[in-house]
């Protein structure tokens, strides 16, 4: 079954500058822990730059539960020296199209430390030469490899034709990262998971920049294996203030900028 990957803290961090309550971190991860949630991204590990705590993710704010932590890490900001062995969480590098043989580097530095990595592919559709990734020899080292749809311009079939294009190029264990520009993120979401989609991402109420991502309550209220009644009191809590305040979600701009398959900051006149 496919998994899920909560990253409303990493992910919906970029609207508040990862300046969250620790209350309301708490209370969502214990929400997936208990929901059944298989990741939870809580922020990134960044070196060169950083504003609120989850966006260095110290050690101190790490919560404990059975639900597997993941933090993200650019591979154009890493530095191994920034992360130490044995820490309680899996490593997501995430790279550009023309950053995929360092990614493949710093996936292979951070496994041979003794963490699981995945490996992020952002702007799929921005890859030309996927022949990097083909040549790799040591795949079997990742959790999985993500191809993402970072400005919400995919439809159902471009997710089937990256989904082919990675199984061709040898993965067995293939995830999707969706946004919701053009209102498609939950259908392209299923797609992945029809296709057989080791994991596919959400967020609470759909936090994120511009259109924002799946709507995490609404992947597991469809797929009934999960209890939503956490999500739902999260909602009540703490997001719908979220909301009024960073104003995430669907608007014209959104849409052209996914049209336009530009990032979720582009302003048109």
């Amino acid at each position: 079954m496919t998994k899920i990957l909560d990253c409303t803290i990493r992910d919906g961090g970029h609207l508040c500058g990862w300046n969250f309550e620790k209350s309301a971190v708490d209370e969502t991860y214990r929400a997936a822990c208990k929901t059944g949630i298989d990741y939870f991204e809580i922020g990134y590990r960044m070196h060169k730059k950083f504003q609120g705590p989850y966006s260095r993710c110290p050690e101190n704010i790490l919560p404990e539960g059975i639900c597997k932590l993941v933090v993200m890490v650019n591979v154009s900001d890493f530095d191994i020296n920034d992360f130490k062995k044995g820490e309680p969480f899996l490593v997501r590098a995430a790279c550009h199209h023309d950053e995929i043989r360092q990614g493949i580097e710093v996936c292979e530095q951070l496994k041979e430390k003794g963490f699981n990595v995945f490996l992020h592919l952002m702007n799929t559709d921005m890859i030309k030469d996927f022949s990097p990734l083909e040549k790799w020899d040591n795949k079997e080292i990742l959790e999985s490899v993500y191809f993402a749809d970072s400005f919400g311009s995919f439809t159902p079939d471009k997710v089937e034709f990256y989904y082919k294009k990675l199984q061709n190029a040898g993965f067995e264990k293939i995830s999707f990262h969706g946004h919701n520009n053009l209102q498609l993120a939950f259908a392209n979401s299923l797609k992945a998971i029809e296709l057989g989609a080791y994991s596919v991402d959400g967020t609470v109420y759909g936090m994120g920049r511009g259109a924002g991502n799946l709507p995490v309550e609404l992947l597991i209220g469809h797929l009934k294996t999960y209890d939503t009644v956490y999500y739902y009191e999260l909602i009540e809590k703490y997001f719908i203030d979220l909301h009024k305040k960073y104003n995430w979600g669907y608007n014209l701009n959104t849409l052209t900028a996914g049209l336009k398959n530009l990032h979720p900051s582009s302003t048109f006149a």
